[in-house]
């Protein structure tokens, strides 16, 4: 039976349709380079219900056509493995629709327009189409070499992967099966960034026609409670996001107490509707590499400090920068060969402090900045810190925390948000705000390794959920179990 389109307003019968899961990927789908954060959740979440949900159905929101379309397991599964990412030249975001310069062409000339505003890209995505198409494989060998040839960093970083082999840049009306017909049967869950990628206007009223039941996953309330670290069109899509998504939502899934704590004081303060609520911790795992990864030349073992986050203004990056200036002028890192490594995506709202890392003299040849590593090297700085840092201003869990204590390594970190309830008694937790106190500590773990023993004791018998784990818990809660 085929399915209809949500904006017709036509709905199969419950009794036609068995239950389904109906799992949202559209974040993962968008997304190029190792997963982090809420697009690791979401990946690590869709993988296991891949494996284990027969009823599982993955699907893509289509912002043209206001619903969600229908993905299949292969294509799934390549977009969670990184063997494929989604062509977004034609993709329009559902909170910046309208906004792009080339919206405002007349979508009848937009196709030839294109070849000449964007040729690079309209080009690669046009023999993307017929090495994808070919049943040819000189044919598509060829192909590959022309653009290959084509090919900037941009574009290689996004369709080559690291060993050289290519990643299928699938464009979104090939990898896209018809709309899925919600029915009244069905569960919705919303595990990603949907105040970026779904129109929440559209699946709210949906619901309200058909009945199925909505799950969402709430990481934060961060550019709501801080604004400021965001631009204002970002801090109001997610703002408008959460006034619509809560009250429509049958079931909010959170990851720490204290994100829970925070949406049912805003909904309260601004007498939003809030269902059910639970708390589900994301996963962690160390995961072995066939082959150990060397440090990055010129890192140590033993002999840093590492910060793994997304280098944005909330991150605490310049609070440490600031820190690591007035130990420099001390000469306490250069009396023990000590470093600071940085180790995380550029974000936004960064480019002062970015020139500043870069250009002064006074860090040079003590802060490495690292922000396109893979896991394995992730893994080998874990392994290799004398201890972490984790300063941020607010966070709604702090993965980096976990993945430190499961590499047994102790961790300067911060009391925003979630941050302590993670931390419990296995590191201290200090002000964001106060730099006096870090560099006091960062001098003392510098100086004095014994000082962070008795932490490093009691994180020998830290225990935390892995990703399957993790996912088994989310979909027992999906499901009512």
């Amino acid at each position: 039976m085929a399915d209809a389109a949500p904006s017709q307003g036509g709905a199969a019968k419950p009794d036609r349709i068995p239950p389904r899961i109906v799992f949202d990927l559209t974040t993962t789908a968008l997304w190029s380079g190792p997963p982090v954060g809420i697009v690791r959740v979401e990946c690590e979440f869709g993988r296991w219900a891949l494996a284990h949900l027969d009823e599982l159905v993955p699907v893509f929101f289509d912002p043209e056509m206001r619903c969600f379309r229908r993905l299949r397991r292969a294509t799934a599964a390549g977009l969670i493995a990184q063997d494929a990412t989604f062509d977004t030249l034609s993709f329009v975001s559902p909170a910046r629709k309208g906004k792009r310069k080339t919206d405002r062409i007349p979508a009848a000339i937009r196709p030839l327009a294109l070849w000449g505003l964007q040729l690079r890209r309209t080009l690669l995505q046009a023999l993307e189409r017929i090495r994808l198409k070919t049943a040819n494989a000189q044919i598509a060998s060829f192909v590959d070499t022309v653009q290959r040839t084509v090919m900037n960093d941009k574009y290689r970083a996004i369709m080559v992967k690291a060993d050289g082999s290519r990643r299928a840049h699938l464009p979104i009306d090939m990898a896209l099966g018809p709309p899925v017909g919600l029915t009244q049967g069905d569960t919705l869950v919303c595990a990603g960034a949907g105040w970026i990628h779904n129109d929440i206007i559209a699946i709210a009223e949906l619901k309200q026609r058909v009945g199925f039941r909505f799950v969402l996953l709430c990481f934060d309330l961060i550019p709501v409670m801080f604004p400021h670290y965001y631009k204002f069109a970002d801090a109001q899509a997610h703002r408008d996001y959460c006034r619509r998504a809560f009250p429509a939502a049958d079931l909010v899934v959170f990851n720490s107490r204290t994100v829970e704590a925070d949406v049912r004081a805003y909904c309260g303060s601004h007498g939003l509707a809030l269902a059910a609520t639970a708390v589900c911790p994301p996963g962690a795992d160390v995961r072995a590499h066939a082959v150990a990864e060397p440090l990055p030349e010129g890192i140590e073992a033993g002999r840093y400090a590492l910060l793994v986050s997304t280098i944005e203004p909330r991150k605490g990056h310049r609070l440490i920068y600031d820190v690591w200036i007035k130990l420099i002028a001390a000469g306490i890192p250069q009396r023990s060969r000590f470093k600071l490594v940085f180790a995380g995506r550029e974000g936004w709202m960064i480019g002062d402090l970015m020139r500043d890392l870069r250009r002064d003299a006074r860090v040079a040849g003590t802060l490495e900045i690292l922000t396109d590593i893979n896991d394995a090297t992730l893994a080998a700085l874990y392994r290799g810190a004398a201890f972490c840092l984790y300063p941020s201003r607010y966070e709604g869990y702090g993965l980096p925390v976990v993945e430190a204590f499961r590499h047994g390594k102790a961790v300067l970190a911060s009391t925003g948000g979630a941050v302590p309830e993670v931390v419990g008694d296995l590191s201290p937790c200090l002000d964001p705000t106060d730099a006096e106190a870090w560099r006091r500590m960062l001098q003392s773990w510098i100086e004095d390794p014994a000082a962070r023993g008795l932490y490093e004791a009691r994180i020998r018998s830290f225990r935390h959920p892995d990703w399957d784990e993790a996912a088994r818990a989310f979909f027992a809660l999906v499901r009512g179990e």
